[in-house]
């Protein structure tokens, strides 16, 4: 009976056993259900806050810099795997504006940075005094003493022993920075606008107060005067000592420009008279800057005009036309310490920065102040700027910084650089006259960096001078600016050149090797290439280039050939309309991109051969492309003054490439559909028709205001490069497309060539050193790219030179606990 009871018990224990396996199971979906649909939401819900500090730190990007970039940082700490972040940190960091101080209970007056630049200080109404130490961002207290006039001017010694302020009473005090003791001289005097500037040896410290005070020489040690300078003109405004010290340039405002002997006092030389522009000062207003360049070789003046102009000191004539652009009166004009840069302050509430050897300006005013801007200062290195406002603050800027390379060439047995040999007579500026009938004569100049920014090949516009069959080359990474011959060809004059990633190898073709027959030289390497060469792979294993076969138009198809062997691989790939212009191999060489004059892209399948797509990129000629290292995204550059950026990884539309950071490419259509995935990653091409391959990837790169002659990604590819035509370097942030900082300007012509370093710090440039020549005077400028190289929060965080506060978090990212944003 037990048996029985046991036997007809099992099928119900079983079944309940089964019911309650499947309740858990359910029970458990459903709550896996439920923890997925929680965490998408806390994960919408994050992005969003995120996009919300993205967009309150865009706000403050002009009037509280600081915390517009620990915001960016933020966004990235509550939403880490979101690109859109990513790249607010990397706009943020890359903006120029640093720090707004304040302080100043009014307008701030005049600005100096002590000459470590470990200490800058500023002088402004009902204020005589204010330091900030510049790496904390944070104020200094200073001695002052009660009952000071206005601070009108303020000016550290060369050897920043001292520091002296002038008030608006015409008093000026010196402090021992030291000690924090010193002397106080003048006084007394009625409201009048002051200025100060010290002698190069320190000694000597003059004060002027334009009309309406006096101007002054003071032994800086003692507090003794020991002269006044003096004029037909009156009392004089700013004042400057040249650099050897032998002399005072003073500025009369409304006046000229006269010069004194330091030692005397005596005035010497003809008045320089400024140009009067269109703008007038209001009655009784005292407008004026002055600035002698480092060198001492050029002084920059003017008296009450919206104009500067520069001046050659020893002939005492201008030097070149006036700068113009400012709206205002120019009130501050300073030359950076390499004397390349020199910044103006003006009445319109801007900040200009000019390219003292071009004489033009070095992209768009920097902006910020609600009002006039009444002073400017550079720091010791260059790469700080500070201004002093009406509106009263003191603003800091980042300038981009860059080395200059002038180029040489091999000189001449007679030394003049003209002749056969290859050396005897030392370097010579690689410097050539346009040739004759220029005109008649196409510009087919070619300047072509390696992918390592290692070498330099140019092929000069007048390619007589190097020699038939040779180009001029430089070792750009050993810093060997005297350039040598490169012995390519045996004849005729190159029209192609290709170099490799690493530099070693190039590859030339001649003008007319196609009608002769003739062979591509390999330098190294085999005899059997023809066409022009285009492109190697970054591997150095296959070089494509332009041949014509089948196609009537010359050198309209694309050609791969296997290295070091010389063959052929596939038949060449044609399907565009014009002459081939660019190429560029992706990060494994397995596709090709061929740029054409007709504004289309084609992509091959390297080992067949086989077309891939036919991208209708520009409505110009193409002049430039590059693959992201990841192989996800290609660049492209055009005559049409744009670059455009091209999804070139298979999948659905809203796949996005990893290794390039970017965005969904949603609303952007492929031709036929999208093809079928493949894995980025190893850049194995897909299996699709023709068409099928490439979408767009945002809107165009506009702001280049001729041809885009240049492209290049950084390591990583979260950001690439262009230049062009209009002497511009610029940045742009991969994923959004956007600009990241201004442009990079001051070259002395087109920029033709570019390359990052393999530490993405560096980006180099190849520049055509002079305007008035097209192609033959080259010079190599090397551009600090560290802060957007290395971590973007990280750095964020060292210009912002603090974290936010408890209150800030709470302020801004409400329901979340507090989280200090810069510590890891």
């Amino acid at each position: 009976m037990l048996d029985r009871l046991r036997s007809s018990a099992r099928p119900a224990a079983i079944a309940l056993v089964a019911v309650l396996v499947a309740a858990v199971a359910v029970l458990t979906v459903t709550n896996v259900r439920a923890g997925a649909e929680r965490d998408r939401a806390l994960a919408q819900r994050d992005l969003a806050l995120a996009r919300a500090l993205v967009a309150q730190s865009q706000v403050l990007a002009t009037t509280d810099p600081q915390t517009a970039r620990l915001l960016a940082v933020a966004a990235t700490r509550v939403a880490p795997q979101s690109a859109e972040t990513r790249s607010a940190v990397r706009a943020a960091v890359a903006r120029p504006q640093l720090a707004v101080l304040r302080g100043f209970p009014g307008e701030v007056h005049a600005v100096a940075f002590s000459p470590d630049g470990a200490t800058l200080a500023a002088a402004g109404r009902a204020a005589p005094l204010r330091l900030w130490d510049v790496a904390r961002l944070a104020p200094v207290p200073w001695p002052t003493g009660e009952g000071q006039a206005d601070g009108m001017a303020v000016a550290y010694s060369p050897d920043g022993d001292r520091l002296a302020v002038a008030g608006a009473d015409g008093g000026v005090r010196v402090w021992d920075t030291a000690t924090r003791q010193g002397w106080t001289g003048g006084g007394g005097a009625a409201w009048a606008r002051q200025w100060a500037a010290f002698s190069p040896d320190g000694n000597l410290l003059a004060t002027t107060g334009g009309s309406g005070g006096a101007s002054r020489l003071w032994d800086a040690g003692t507090g003794t005067q020991v002269a006044a300078l003096r004029s037909l003109e009156g009392a004089p405004g700013p004042v400057a000592f040249s650099p050897d010290g032998t002399l005072i340039a003073a500025a009369y405002p409304g006046g000229p420009i006269r010069t004194f002997e330091a030692a005397s006092g005596m005035l010497t030389g003809d008045p320089l008279e400024p140009p009067a522009g269109s703008l007038t000062p209001e009655p009784r207003e005292e407008v004026a800057a002055l600035a002698f360049s480092p060198g001492g070789g050029l002084l920059a003046g003017t008296t009450g005009s919206e104009q500067i102009q520069l001046w050659d000191v020893t002939t005492r004539r201008p030097a070149g036309r006036p700068l113009t652009g400012h709206t205002g009166l120019i009130t501050s004009a300073v030359f950076s310490p390499d004397g390349r840069v020199l910044a103006t302050a003006g009445q319109d509430h801007t900040v200009r920065l000019w390219d003292v050897r071009g004489r033009r300006p070095l992209g768009e005013p920097l902006t910020g102040h609600t009002h006039a801007v009444n002073a400017v200062a550079f720091g010791p290195g260059g790469g700080l700027l500070a201004s002093a406002g009406a509106d009263a603050t003191v603003r800091l800027w980042r300038i981009p910084r860059a080395t200059r390379h002038p180029l040489t060439l091999p000189g001449t047995e007679t030394g003049d650089g003209t002749g056969g040999g290859d050396g005897g007579g030392g370097a010579v500026p690689a410097d050539r006259p346009v040739p004759e009938r220029w005109y008649d004569r196409s510009d087919d100049t070619q300047a072509v960096l390696s992918a390592d920014a290692g070498r330099l090949v140019v092929q000069p516009y007048d390619g007589t001078r190097p020699g038939f069959g040779s180009l001029w080359s430089w070792d750009v990474r050993a810093a060997r600016w005297r350039g040598e011959r490169l012995r390519i060809r045996p004849d005729d004059l190159v029209d192609g050149v290709a170099v490799s990633r690493d530099g070693r190898s190039v590859a030339a073709s001649g003008r007319d090797d196609a009608g002769h027959g003739l062979a591509t030289a390999v330098l190294g390497g085999p005899s059997t290439v023809r066409g022009r060469p285009l492109a190697y792979s970054p591997d150095g294993r296959l070089l494509a280039t332009a041949v014509q076969e089948a196609a009537t138009v010359p050198d309209a198809e694309v050609q791969v050939w296997t290295l070091p062997e010389g063959r052929a691989r596939g038949e060449p790939a044609a399907g565009q309309s014009g002459r081939i212009t660019a190429a560029a191999f992706s990060a494994t060489g397995a596709v090709l991109a061929a740029g054409a004059s007709d504004g289309t892209v084609l992509l091959v399948e390297t080992a067949t051969g086989r077309r891939l797509g036919l991208l209708r990129a520009h409505s110009l000629p193409v002049t430039a492309v590059a693959f992201a290292p990841g192989g996800g995204l290609l660049v492209t550059a055009s005559e049409d003054q744009t670059a455009r950026l091209w999804n070139v990884t298979t999948g659905p539309p809203d796949a996005r490439s990893v290794a390039t950071d970017g965005p969904p490419d949603a609303g952007y259509a492929a031709t036929d559909g999208p093809p079928d995935a493949r894995d980025a990653a190893t850049d194995r091409p897909p299996d699709a028709h023709d068409g099928a391959l490439g979408r767009p990837h945002g809107a165009p790169l506009t702001g280049h205001t001729g041809r885009v002659h240049a492209v290049a990604f950084a390591p990583g590819g979260a950001y690439l490069a262009t230049a062009g035509q209009d002497r511009t370097v610029r940045l742009w942030d991969t994923a959004t497309g956007q600009p990241l900082g201004p442009p990079l300007a001051g070259h002395g012509g087109e920029v033709r060539a570019l390359a990052f370093t393999a530490d993405g710090r560096t980006l180099v440039a190849a520049a055509a050193d002079l305007v008035q020549v097209t192609g033959d005077a080259y010079a190599v400028w090397r551009w600090d790219t560290t802060t957007l190289a290395t971590d973007p929060t990280t750095t964020a965080c060292a210009q912002a030179a603090r974290s936010l506060t408890r209150q800030e978090w709470a302020a801004h990212v409400p329901g979340l606990p507090f989280r200090d944003v810069c510590r890891r």
